[in-house]
């Protein structure tokens, strides 16, 4: 399904297929595929006659799970421009390397983002569209949110002489209302994402429209139901739409078949009841601590608005089997009809989740099953293929496989050859049916909440603090996020406090959120591998020891 198709006119598909039902929830308001449809449309235009947008062109875009995010990620794709998706949270240094990195043509981002680094971010104003969260609010809750709730970030923005000049996207106008759709654009480039590819260091990948319709294609299969019959349901959309995940099962699939996408730009799991009492949820998306915060929160365990799901996926972790079985029970109890969650597997390289358990293939332990047209084998250090039940590394190919890596032939050729296999960098075993088990991560990369964290940024930026000689950051236990980072640093200092605060101060000031560590050890001598490097494997397997962390 949606072969030879961009996103855009896959999207298309579903609403020709359900103009008048409801495309997106937002903060309890529905907006229908026509009107979607219409302001796509209209911001295609914008973009394309007004701002000068052309086939080809990076448009980036840091937005939370608003109605923005989505209508300027088809807008952008029906002119045959490239989205580079962000997180909306990432600090302007950072930004701004990416814009120049990337070449990106113009960035619409939050204002509230905007606003945490006001005097930063008007050095590149004029390439600055903002969208406010109030745009598709009603009208008592935009009153409340722009009078109280927003009135700090609105003083920067608008009555900062500062800012005189900045763009909001809502007071963008074109005379010529409609453009024509770019056609030929499967092969193309459709969207630059960030992760932290197969070796575990930040990675710009490039996915084509192939790509990311391949992955939606499978909707039905790992719902385990006929899309023809969920016109009137939606899907949880809380995992962000710059990640593979979100952006593919919670955003481009379920419009793509004709039933909505259920916003919520804040996760809370209060925040998640009010969403799925609003309109019926088919299926829920998100990462283990998501679910286990979710459980914990009594009204969630009562919704009675629960009897819809019938599918859940838990990705970006391990699930542990006693959350799995109580998730199960409280949809059981709410009126579910065999409703489960399943465990999944997948890389922003392989277009998110590849192997997953459904209701037609579900085996307990495993992270799943192969989907249709996607081939696995696991393969040894030289890549031969071992026996069934012995660890390797994971190979898939399919053709949700990523396009490459951003200007960087030699790390896609590296893990993607010339048979099309892509290399993941994972060990697993596969048993003689089919079904894949996780055993540990080759790539260095921390989840933290679910969100990719790099110990090297986190280690390179340390490093430039005056004093400091060497950093390591490692993963360890932590209870509100499921895992952290402890960095491990070699410096100089005459007041250790000091130097720490002045390390934390730092990182929050130049990180996101995820990657400020939760502690800060000082070591006067570091563990260095035979050429020199710090040998992080070392004090990564001294806080295992320390916190009962069992590694192969």
């Amino acid at each position: 399904m949606f072969e030879d198709m961009s996103m855009y006119e896959a999207f298309k598909w579903g609403y020709h297929h359900n103009p008048k039902e409801a495309a997106i929830t937002y903060e309890g308001r529905n907006i229908s595929f026509t009107k979607l449809h219409s302001l796509i449309n209209k911001y295609a235009a914008i973009l394309k006659n007004e701002l000068g947008i052309k086939k080809g062109d990076v448009v980036l875009m840091a937005i939370p799970n608003i109605p923005q995010e989505i209508i300027f990620l088809y807008a952008v794709n029906k002119i045959g421009a490239i989205a580079n998706l962000v997180h909306p949270s990432t600090p302007y240094n950072q930004l701004k390397g990416i814009i120049e990195k990337t070449e990106v043509k113009i960035a619409i981002l939050f204002e509230q983002s905007v606003a945490k680094e006001a005097d930063k971010f008007k050095e590149i104003k004029d390439m600055i569209y903002i969208v406010q969260a109030e745009d598709f609010l009603g009208p008592i809750k935009k009153f409340f949110y722009h009078t109280f709730m927003n009135r700090k970030v609105r003083k920067k923005l608008v009555k900062s002489k500062d800012f005189e000049g900045f763009k909001f996207v809502k007071d963008l106008k074109t005379k010529v209302p409609y453009c024509e759709t770019e056609t030929g654009l499967c092969h193309e480039c459709a969207c630059i994402l960030h992760s932290g590819s197969t070796t575990g260091d930040p990675k710009i990948i490039l996915m084509s429209n192939d790509n990311l319709n391949f992955m939606a294609s499978h909707a039905s299969e790992f719902l385990g139901v006929d899309l023809a019959n969920t016109k009137h349901y939606g899907m949880l959309s809380v995992l962000p739409g710059f990640h593979s995940f979100g952006l593919l099962w919670t955003i481009h699939a379920p419009l793509s078949w004709g039933f909505a996408s259920i916003q919520v730009p804040d996760f809370t799991p209060k925040n998640v009841v009010k969403a799925i009492k609003h309109y019926p949820t088919l299926a829920f998306t998100g990462v283990p601590n998501m679910y286990i915060k979710c459980l914990n929160y009594k009204p969630f365990r009562k919704c009675k608005a629960l009897k819809y799901c019938y599918t859940a996926w838990c990705g970006g972790d391990v699930i542990n089997p006693e959350i799995e079985q109580d998730f199960n029970d409280v949809l059981a109890k709410n009126g579910s009809k065999g409703g489960k969650i399943f465990e999944g597997y997948g890389l922003t390289e392989t277009c998110a989740a590849v192997v997953v358990n459904t209701h037609d293939h579900y085996c307990p332990g495993s992270i799943g099953y192969p989907a249709s047209e996607v081939e696995t084998k696991v393969v040894d250090e030289d890549r031969n293929v071992v026996p069934y039940g012995e660890i390797g590394e994971l190979a898939i190919r399919s053709r949700g496989n990523m396009i490459g890596y951003y200007k960087d032939e030699k790390a896609t050729k590296e893990t993607v050859d010339e048979e099309g296999w892509l290399y993941t960098g994972d060990l697993v075993t596969q048993n003689e049916e089919g079904y894949i088990f996780f055993k540990q991560r080759k790539k260095r990369v921390v989840k933290v909440s679910g969100v990719m964290v790099f110990p090297s940024e986190v280690e390179k930026y340390i490093e430039t603090i005056p004093g400091v000689k060497e950093a390591c950051a490692v993963s360890v236990p932590f209870a509100k996020t499921g895992s952290a980072l402890k960095v491990f640093v070699n410096a100089k200092y005459t007041d250790a406090d000091k130097m720490k605060e002045t390390i934390m101060e730092g990182c929050r000031n130049n990180l996101i959120k995820w990657a400020v560590p939760v502690e800060i050890e000082f070591r006067k001598n570091m563990p260095h591998t035979m050429i020199g490097k710090i040998d992080f494997k070392i004090l990564q397997q001294e806080e295992d020891k320390k916190y009962g962390v069992k590694t192969l």
